[in-house]
């Protein structure tokens, strides 16, 4: 599973990117702040100085094959870890993590919520909109993601022996 919290909030990125749309689950990452990168119109999340009072809103992904998370791991700027993380659901939204299937390896465990985690935090600086990406970048940035896509439909992605 992963937790987005920025332009792949967007179901419009989403299928651009994939094809479809995965399950979306509402949830909220403690400890973290989105903000702003230099230079880009999509956001980055890095632990808060003070983590008790910080928070990232998001939505946790399910149901992805291996070759769709493989995209959105190419999608992902390098300057992003991919990491484990524990997210909070709203208490009247029923989720509860697919089941661990034995001998899963963490990567794929659907019950095992990671997100892409920014390393450059001097990058970083004010709060990202998302209301704003959607009005004034999402047309652009859904076309860079359709070709994004078509280049990697013929590229030899982890998942492809599998289907």
């Amino acid at each position: 599973s992963r937790f987005v919290y920025g332009s792949l909030l967007a179901p419009e990125v989403l299928n651009a990117l994939l094809g479809r749309v995965p399950d979306r689950t509402p949830a909220t990452l403690p400890g973290f702040v989105r903000r702003r990168i230099k230079d880009a119109v999509y956001p980055a999340i890095y632990p808060a100085e003070d983590p008790s009072s910080a928070s990232v809103d998001g939505e946790v992904l399910t149901g992805m094959s291996r070759r769709e998370l493989a995209v959105l791991d190419w999608f992902e700027d390098e300057a992003y870890v991919l990491t484990r993380v524990n997210v909070t659901f709203d208490e009247e939204r029923e989720w509860s993590p697919p089941e661990t299937v034995e001998g899963t390896e963490p990567y794929l465990d659907p019950s095992i919520v990671m997100a892409y985690v920014f390393t450059s935090p001097k990058d970083l600086y004010g709060v990202w909109d998302y209301e704003e990406f959607r009005r004034e970048h999402l047309g652009s940035y859904v076309a860079m993601c359709e070709a994004f896509a078509e280049d990697v439909e013929h590229n030899d992605l982890p998942g492809d022996d599998d289907e």
